[in-house]
């Protein structure tokens, strides 16, 4: 799941939304990884059932195919 970098996001919403993530599945490493590039970060999650429930936690991100 890619959540893209707005050009009106600030540092906080971002601090929110990584904390949010954090507290739902954990450090990354066990249940997904990350990949963060200068126009979006990517989660990639290990079972389908946590990916789903952070696209509704983040309805505004978008499905990455590898």
């Amino acid at each position: 799941m890619t959540l893209d970098w707005e050009s009106n996001d600030v540092m906080e919403l971002w601090n929110q939304r990584t904390a949010q993530v954090v507290e739902l599945f954990g450090l990354p490493g066990d249940r997904y990884v990350t990949d963060v590039s200068a126009n979006d970060m990517t989660f990639w999650f290990r079972d389908h059932r946590d990916a789903l429930l952070f696209r509704l936690c983040h309805g505004r991100s978008r499905l990455r195919q590898a």
